[in-house]
This record gives structure tokens, C-alpha cells and sequence, in this order.
């Protein structure tokens, strides 16, 4: 019995001993897990090997055109690992001074072959394993390399390593650049790039790299990776040649006026597909480029064009008829003791509601106002409410704010006996210049309020989606009162206050704006204006709305009429001059064309095809002088050519000329070719001999 008792006492013991040890050991574990766990585990992720993400290149944003707006471009970082496992002194010496001459043009052209041939050989004494051969390579320079001697043996034998990332380029340049936005890793990423960048950003992929030494980490061969899938590419509804149009006509307008800034904005009146937004602000330098969004997110009080919706609320919400009888009162009155004054006294008194319109009149349009609404304002912004003025436009660009729309219901404090009479001229009111177009649309339309967008499909690769356009269905103007109303629109612009962007070519239906912006500071200087002007073309069968706004002009005048207006002319002339080729271009296919019976004349084209083509049918070609370009004719002894005038920076004559020879001549002006039509060319948009200022030239082929 003792002695199982001493056997036991041991085993207890032992027992004691063992757990006593794991305590110690749990203890110790914890107290490391506490302390240096951390640390640790941060040891161990730089120990040999780690998972990196490799980004997948991102989708194109393009025109409507299929031309890219945003395109990502891959650049390549092209080095040797000196110690590559494979690379063995005979196969690295036998190609070091091909290799040298190779990487010295590359890289190096400020030395000499031998310096570069005794780098490389310096590196590989001291078995480096990241030396640069080169850097911000294209594809084809990437490819060059890879065929380098030594290098084209691949990553283990010739110690080839190809890094690679993609930047984002816009080939356009400036053109709709806030719009298209930005997206880079050091700035937040605005515009279509940020909306549409689930679509665009694809999905990543991985691979697994080996650290060599330092922070140097270098792909391990022989193991999968799993390949990053490219992102889908965003078709938008931009316009390049109207936008850029619109961007010039904006441009040269503010320079005139010596403004701070403004926008354009211009949509299809049945989609709401948005052709062209334009945005300008002036910076440090006194140029103007794309920094801000202000058609989208740049709410103001907007001053007589929003006499639309005053107009829509007497005629269509109140029953009342363009010749509804108002004493204009010289051009001023008083409400509660504010005065309510025209842009000048001019001391036309009974008029009417036509004329009160077309002549832009504050007095006349807040005096119907009150007169209809002033017992019930609350019916007043309930009909402007029921036009959409109170909602946003729902565009798919971020930054949009809330239209503000006082309601003598909800804004009892803020809402005064002045209150009414003014908001019917655009004050005491915000809107952004989007969310106004959106109304003038609405009367385009025949009543429909149409959602603006500016992306119309996603092409990820397999499959197109259309993106449906939202649009509520029912009018919300009766059809009477909307052609009424057009008739008012019509005659701003024939005989109102702008007439002077009349044209006959086509009508345009619209009105002019001038708002003061800084009318609450009596400590202002000067006054502070708005020009705009806001309207639909053409005007009986409107395919286009359009809206410009210029900020604060300071020189050669500051009404909507003279500032904005002509602006808005110049953008529909280059719409409707689109409109008008296309119209030719069905009208010529409608037509049965005579078949050329005679040799070709008065052709234009590159010397060299011409030559070949005459010697294949036998016709003798007499050029004239050493041009590479030439215009041909027929002479007593066969086909002559004559050399074309070119000058650099001017239009060059592209009439008779193929649509392949034209694409290549103005390639070495950086214009981009825009055709209509077939065959060769008939027409151009820029005529021959002026003065290039932009990047697209339309020809209409025949």
C-alpha cells in the first residue's frame, strides 16, 4: 500500500509539474500575443513571400461617337535581376555589348556604350536584382525590350522583369474634362469617372511575389495568378464637335466680356441625352479652364429666363391669355414699399402679357403675378412645384443640390408680401442652370419633363446595355397653353430682346436673362450680373434645348442679350448645320446618280496614289513640282497635278478629296476628320483658308 502511495505521489507530481509548464507557456504565449503580436505578424508578411493585388485596366469613357473621352494607356518599367537563378556567366557575356548598345539607346543616349556596358557589368559583379533598363515605356517600347539579347530569354534565364501601371489620358484634352472627371490615387475622383466607376474599375487580380531583398518583391514564376478582368467601357452622349463649339463660342465670349466664368449646356429634347456641357472658370493666369462644375452644381437666383414658369403658371395654371391687359407703369412700381423696376424706364404704359414678355418687363410679369396668385401664392408654387422645379434633374453626376423654391406653407418666416412678385422674376429663388433647361425642355417637348443623362450604354466586353432614359409620360401643359406659350418664346427672338440672334435659316424660340447677384450687399461697389439666355431649336419641331451662362461680365456689356445670347446662336448654328448635312446626305441617297463618263478632274489626294493608279490604267500623270499633295486636272496631254496650297494652321481645301487622304492630311494639323455620307468629299465644315481653332472638321461625302 506505501508503496502505491509513493507511485501515486509522484504521478500527482509530474502531474503538478506539466501543468504548471503549459500555464507558464500559455502565459508566455499571451503575454507575446499582447506585446509583440503586432509586430510580429508584420515580420512575418515580409518574410519571402506576399499576395499583391494587380489593378485590371480601366474602361474607356467615349463619345457618342465611339471616339474615347477618357482611355487608359499602359506604361511599362522594364528591369534586369542580375541574379536570376537561370542566368549563367557564358549566356550574360556573350550578349553584354549587344545588350549595352540596345539599353544605351533606350535609356542612356547621354553616354557611351562602354559606360553602359561597364554598369551592366558592374551590376552583375554585385548580383544586383532591380536595375533599371527602362522607364514610362508604351507597349511597343516594352515589346522591344523583351527582344533585347540577353533579356529575351525570359525572367529565370535572362532575368527580364516587366512592371507595369496604366494612366489615364483624355485624347480630347480639355475637352468636357470636368464633366469626364478625374481619377487618380492621390486626388478624389469627380465626374463620370466617380458615377460610372463600378463599371469602369473592373475586377483586380492577384499573384504572389517572392521578396528578394529590402522592400524589392519579384513575381514567382511557375504560379498561377489569378488575371485581372478589364473594366467596361462607358458610352456617354457627348457630342466632340458640339461640344466643342460650345466650348470656343463659351470661351471667346468670356474673354470678351472679361468674365469670371460660365457654362453650356446643350440637350435632345426627346431623350434628354446631354450633346455638350461646357464649363469655364477664369484662374490666376486669366485663362479659363475646367475647374468647376457649374451647369450641375452651381445654383443662383437666375433672374428673367425663370419668367417661363410665371408665364406657364398664368397661362396653363391660371387660365389666363396672352392679351390679358397690363399698365407697365413707365417700367417701375412698388410692392410694400420695394420698388420693382425693368432693365430702364422707358414709359410705355397699357400693354399686354405678350408684350410684357417679350420685352423682358419685371413690372408687367410680377404685376400679373400678384393680380392672379397674390390671394393663393400657395397655388403658385404648387403649379411650379407640379412642373418638377422643386425636384432635382436627377443627372448621374454627383454634386447636383435641391432647387430652392420658398412654399408660404412650410417658409412662413422667410415669406413676405414682396416675396411673390419677385420669385416671378427669378428672385428669391435657386436653381442650377441644368435644372433650368430641364423646364425650357419641358415646353419643347410638348409637356414632358425628360430626365437629362449624359451615359446612354455599358459595352463590358460580350454585351451593350442601353440605359433607358427617364421621362414622365403625361404632359404636364395643356396642349393650348404650350402654344401659347411658344408663340411668346418665338417672339423674344423675333421681336423682342433677342432679336439680334434672329436668323432666317430657322426659328429659335428662347429668353434672355440678366439677374444682379449682389443686389443684398449696399456695401457693393458696383453691381454684380447673370447673362443668360435659355431656349429650344428649331423652334416648331425642336430637336435641341440649350442654355448659356456667363458670371459676373465686366466689359462691353452685361445683358443676357448681348453676353449669352449670341453665344446660344453659335451653338445652334453648328447643330443645325449637323441637322442640315444630314438632311443632304438622305436627299442625295434618295437620288439616282449619273455614272462618270469622263476622266477625273479637279480630285485631290496624296501624289503618290495618283501615280500609282494612273500607271495601272494607263493614263499619263504630268505632275507639276515636288508636293506631296496635289490637285489634279485634265490637260491636252493627259492628267496633270497641280500642287495643293497648304499653310500650316489654316483650313486646307478638302473638296474632291477621299475621306482616307483627308483623315491623313489633317492628322498633321491635329484636326479630326467627322464624315456624313459617302464617296468623296462635297462640303466641310471649316471652309478652305481660315483660321483652324479647334479639332474637328466636318465633311459631308457624295
Amino acid at each position: 500500500m506505501s508503496r502505491k502511495r509513493e507511485l501515486l505521489s509522484r504521478v500527482y507530481m509530474l502531474l503538478v509539474v506539466f501543468v504548471a509548464i503549459a500555464l507558464i507557456l500559455m502565459a508566455k504565449a499571451a503575454l507575446i500575443y499582447l506585446s509583440e503580436g503586432d509586430v510580429l505578424r508584420e515580420k512575418s508578411r515580409e518574410l519571402y513571400y506576399r499576395v499583391d493585388r494587380t489593378d485590371a485596366e480601366r474602361g474607356q469613357i467615349l463619345a457618342d461617337d465611339g471616339s474615347p473621352l477618357a482611355t487608359s494607356q499602359p506604361i511599362f518599367e522594364m528591369r534586369m535581376d542580375l541574379a536570376a537563378k537561370g542566368l549563367d556567366d557564358p549566356t550574360f557575356y556573350a550578349g553584354l555589348d549587344s545588350l549595352a548598345l540596345c539599353v544605351r539607346n533606350l535609356t542612356y543616349p547621354e553616354r557611351s556604350v562602354t559606360q553602359v556596358r561597364n554598369m551592366l557589368q558592374d551590376a552583375r559583379r554585385k548580383r544586383k536584382r532591380y536595375l533599371l533598363i527602362g522607364k514610362n515605356l508604351n507597349y511597343e517600347q516594352m515589346l522591344a525590350v523583351k527582344r533585347f539579347p540577353v533579356l529575351r530569354l525570359g525572367p529565370n534565364r535572362g532575368g527580364l522583369i516587366v512592371q507595369s501601371e496604366t494612366r489615364r489620358i483624355k485624347p480630347y484634352k480639355n475637352l468636357a474634362s470636368r464633366t469626364v472627371g478625374l481619377n487618380r490615387s492621390n486626388s478624389e475622383a469627380v465626374g463620370l469617372e466617380k458615377s460610372y466607376d463600378v463599371y469602369l474599375r473592373g475586377e483586380g487580380g492577384s499573384r504572389v511575389v517572392r521578396k528578394v531583398s529590402g522592400n524589392l518583391y519579384l513575381p514567382v514564376d511557375g504560379l498561377d495568378e489569378i488575371l485581372p478582368h478589364k473594366g467596361s467601357d462607358v458610352i456617354t452622349t457627348i457630342n466632340p464637335g458640339i461640344q466643342e463649339v460650345a466650348e470656343l463660342a463659351l470661351s471667346e465670349a468670356l474673354h470678351k466680356h472679361q468674365a469670371e466664368g460660365g457654362c453650356a449646356i446643350v440637350m435632345e429634347v426627346e431623350t434628354g441625352a446631354i450633346k455638350a456641357i461646357a464649363n469655364l472658370q477664369r484662374n490666376p493666369e486669366g485663362t479659363f479652364t475646367e475647374v468647376y462644375n457649374y451647369a450641375v452644381a452651381h445654383s443662383t437666383e437666375p433672374g428673367s429666363t425663370f419668367k417661363l414658369a410665371a408665364l406657364l403658371a398664368l397661362v396653363d395654371g391660371a387660365g389666363v391669355d396672352t392679351s390679358a391687359a397690363v399698365d407697365l407703369m413707365g417700367g417701375a412700381c412698388n410692392f410694400y414699399g420695394h420698388a420693382m423696376k425693368d432693365s430702364r424706364i422707358h414709359g410705355r404704359g397699357m400693354s399686354d402679357l405678350a408684350d410684357a414678355f417679350a420685352l423682358s418687363s419685371n413690372v408687367g410679369i410680377s404685376r400679373l403675378t400678384v393680380q392672379h396668385f397674390g390671394q393663393d401664392p400657395a397655388r403658385y408654387i404648387a403649379y411650379l412645384r407640379k412642373l418638377g422645379l422643386g425636384d432635382k434633374t436627377g443627372i448621374d453626376l454627383d454634386g447636383e443640390p435641391a432647387p430652392v423654391i420658398k412654399d408660404p406653407q412650410r417658409d412662413k418666416k422667410n415669406w413676405y408680401g414682396t416675396t411673390l412678385p419677385w420669385m416671378s422674376v427669378g428672385y428669391e429663388v435657386k436653381l442650377t442652370p441644368l435644372q433650368l433647361l430641364t423646364l425650357y425642355n419641358v415646353v419643347a417637348s410638348g409637356g414632358k419633363r425628360v430626365s437629362p443623362h449624359l451615359v446612354s450604354a455599358i459595352d463590358n466586353g460580350r454585351d451593350v446595355t442601353t440605359l433607358p432614359h427617364r421621362c414622365k409620360s403625361d404632359s404636364l401643359i395643356a396642349p393650348g397653353a404650350r402654344e401659347k406659350v411658344l408663340g411668346l418664346l418665338k417672339a423674344v427672338v423675333e421681336r423682342g430682346t433677342a432679336s439680334n440672334i434672329q436668323t432666317d435659316a430657322y426659328a429659335i424660340a428662347g429668353k434672355t436673362g440678366t439677374a444682379v447677384t449682389n443686389y443684398s450687399d449696399r456695401d457693393a461697389l458696383q453691381k454684380s450680373y447673370q447673362a443668360s439666355f435659355a431656349g429650344f431649336f428649331p423652334a416648331d419641331a425642336p430637336v435641341y434645348s440649350c442654355i448659356v451662362v456667363v458670371y459676373n461680365p465686366s466689359q462691353t456689356g452685361f445683358y443676357g442679350a448681348e453676353v449669352a445670347a449670341p453665344v446660344f446662336r453659335r451653338i445652334a448654328d453648328r447643330c443645325m448645320r449637323a441637322e442640315f448635312l444630314r438632311s443632304a446626305v438622305v436627299n442625295l441617297e434618295d437620288k439616282q446618280m449619273p455614272s462618270a463618263a469622263h476622266l477625273p478632274s479637279q480630285n485631290k489626294g496624296h501624289l503618290h496614289d495618283f501615280k500609282q493608279v494612273f500607271s495601272i490604267i494607263g493614263l499619263p500623270f504630268l505632275p507639276v513640282g515636288k508636293s506631296d499633295w496635289v490637285e489634279t486636272y485634265v490637260s491636252d496631254e493627259g492628267i496633270s497635278a497641280a500642287p495643293q496650297k497648304l499653310q500650316r494652321n489654316y483650313m486646307p481645301d478638302l473638296q474632291g478629296m477621299g475621306l482616307r487622304d483627308a483623315c491623313f492630311l489633317m492628322d498633321e494639323y491635329e484636326v479630326r476628320v467627322v464624315p456624313s455620307g459617302s464617296g468623296k468629299i462635297l462640303r466641310q465644315s471649316i471652309p478652305p483658308g481660315s483660321l483652324i481653332q479647334g479639332h474637328i472638321v466636318e465633311v459631308l461625302l457624295q
